[in-house]
């Protein structure tokens, strides 16, 4: 007699490498398990973000809503768990960290005969391989995870502690899963990992991230690749030129800069040279004049007075970026920055952040209106019936945090297709069109 499958319901919080994370687990559930809602599910994994407080603050309070279910914590907090979480939360059954991911099979098995399992162990060496791949993300892209952990050692960031040192994957297990996304139709890789630039240095002693590119730019098909968070100390001349050189490699650059005060930087422990990282700007524009550059930045870092931030508001409109995300600096224990005097209010952290969205949206407005009367090539991705549009991106625009372009089209359109759209208004973040 076949048993009864085991229905498994999935919560991916947090970011893309969170979601690549997901995507190898559900490969290796157990044979007897099944996909569900979470509402007929019986078991619910939940892939955790711990990198802010709002982010744990967020885990609670699913943790909440899943009293009726038997749930298994994957991810970022896994780490700062201890057992009597079993007890806090008799609804959690399991708390996993990343390097007993293949073991998945084995822990949803005995929680589905009510075992309880603490499966959480210090980060490994070396890079810990999940073999297959089960997508959720829509059909026209994936994330591709390259490394694991950071060996930045930013004043603010609890994510050496969290996920350990830098570990690069093999090059030879990246393009394997490429070459099998690429067959089932996925026109967009996107290669993620918190520091994409430093991938390779402790695999092959020395930065390989070029080397990937172009592998991955050899393979048949007709795809794009796209490469995220890429730290400014590591853009060098090799990587612009192999950017530049293959028409499926995205033009497209996320740069977290963080701040454009040299004492914040300085104080946030990372780079304070303010004018090389603007030469450093001003060098990926010669060499790829069209390209799109994306940052992240922190406001309302401690001590940052009002010259300072005046000074931030400058920088941002020197870099003239297409895209920037701001955050407001989170107050984390376990951080160098947590015992730092002089913390920021969150009112004047809010108002901050508002004052350089406002002039970020001035900015982004006037690079998308650059772009009416143009002609881009977009990846079509879903259709809206009630308002007769589909839904597309350009290469300038990265799934999930960037814009979209709406296109009007007299012929129906492929979904997960290339097709050439010729730009007709442009809105702060989205743009319009039509074939």
């Amino acid at each position: 007699m076949p048993k009864t499958p085991i229905k498994i319901g999935i919560i991916t919080l947090g970011c893309p490498k969170n979601t690549a994370d997901t995507e190898s687990v559900l490969a290796a559930l157990p044979v007897e398990a099944e996909l569900a809602d979470i509402k007929d599910a019986e078991i619910v994994l939940l892939n955790t973000c711990a990198f802010l407080q709002k982010a744990r603050d967020e885990v609670y309070e699913k943790l909440d809503g899943l009293k009726e279910k038997k749930v298994i914590v994957l991810g970022c907090i896994s780490g700062l768990l201890k057992e009597d979480i079993f007890k806090d939360y008799p609804q959690v059954y399991a708390v996993v960290s990343g390097i007993h991911y293949p073991q998945i099979a084995e822990i949803i098995n005995a929680v589905a005969q009510n075992g309880r399992i603490f499966a959480v162990s210090p980060e490994p060496m070396k890079y810990v391989e999940m073999p297959g791949k089960t997508l959720i993300t829509p059909p026209s892209y994936a994330y591709i995870k390259i490394a694991e952990g950071c060996d930045n050692a930013c004043a603010f960031c609890l994510i050496p502690r969290l996920k350990g040192k830098y570990r690069s994957r093999p090059m030879e297990s990246i393009l394997e899963e490429a070459k099998d996304l690429v067959k089932i139709g996925v026109k967009e890789l996107i290669l993620v990992a918190q520091d994409c630039g430093l991938y390779g240095m402790d695999l092959y002693g020395k930065k390989r991230l070029s080397d990937l590119l172009l592998k991955l730019a050899e393979i048949k098909g007709d795809f794009w690749i796209r490469v995220l968070y890429v730290y400014p100390e590591r853009i060098d001349d090799e990587l612009l030129e192999v950017m530049a050189s293959s028409p499926k490699i995205c033009k497209y650059l996320d740069i977290p800069l963080q701040h454009g005060d040299p004492d914040i930087l300085k104080a946030m422990r990372r780079p304070y040279d303010v004018n090389h990282t603007l030469d450093k700007i001003a060098h990926i524009h010669s060499e790829i004049p069209d390209i799109t550059l994306r940052t992240s930045l922190i406001v309302g870092f401690p001590g940052e007075t009002k010259e300072q931030f005046e000074n931030f508001l400058a920088f941002v409109k020197k870099i003239d970026f297409d895209l920037i995300g701001v955050f407001e600096y989170s107050r984390e224990k376990g951080t160098a920055a947590y015992y730092l005097e002089n913390q920021i209010t969150d009112k004047v952290k809010k108002e901050r952040r508002e004052k350089t969205m406002l002039l970020q949206q001035k900015i982004s407005l006037k690079k998308n209106k650059s772009f009416v009367g143009k002609t881009l090539r977009v990846l079509i991705g879903a259709y809206d019936p009630k308002k007769k549009l589909y839904l597309g991106r350009p290469m300038r625009f990265a799934p999930e945090i960037d814009g979209q372009i709406f296109v009007t089209s007299k012929k129906a359109l492929k979904s997960n297709q290339f097709y050439d759209v010729k730009i007709t208004e442009a809105e702060i973040y989205d743009l319009k069109g039509s074939i």
